[in-house]
């Protein structure tokens, strides 16, 4: 999920992530710009944090 945040160091551009599956090692990929997902393949792919995300906003709205 850290990868996510590559998009903000480039504000306005498209983001491709190219990985695979930790689990059966299939590839995945991920084009993002800003906050908007374009595309996720395989469209099931689903991710995990650690952070619960009720503490993603608390405080002055950085993670804790």
């Amino acid at each position: 999920m850290e990868s996510l945040a590559v998009c903000w160091l480039f504000p306005g551009q498209l983001i491709q992530i190219d990985t695979v599956c930790l689990d059966c090692g299939e590839p995945i990929r991920i084009r993002l710009r800003d906050e908007e997902l374009i595309e996720i393949e395989p469209p099931s792919t689903v991710g995990y944090m650690l952070s619960p995300f009720a503490q993603w906003r608390e405080g002055s709205g950085a993670f804790n």
